[in-house]
């Protein structure tokens, strides 16, 4: 992302001037932080409670399992 926001400045830096080129570096630059706190947020969660990080399908089919299982014993 740094390459596109060094590009992108200086594209706009050459069309709109110095003061235009400083606010999308700040722009990129708050972009950046955002993402990097969304990732942060995403890894903190998924460490204190690692079964949020277990696939929906996987928990679907331990609950169909459980549920034969239930009724086979149902059934004897």
């Amino acid at each position: 992302m740094s390459t596109t926001s060094v590009v992108t400045t200086g594209l706009v830096q050459q069309r709109h001037g110095d003061q235009a080129a400083q606010m999308t570096r700040e722009g990129f630059d708050a972009a950046g932080h955002a993402l990097g706190t969304a990732w942060a947020v995403f890894k903190i969660r998924k460490a204190l409670n690692p079964k949020g990080a277990i696939k929906p399908t996987t928990v679907a089919k331990a609950a169909a399992q459980a549920s034969l299982a239930k009724l086979k014993s149902k059934q004897k």
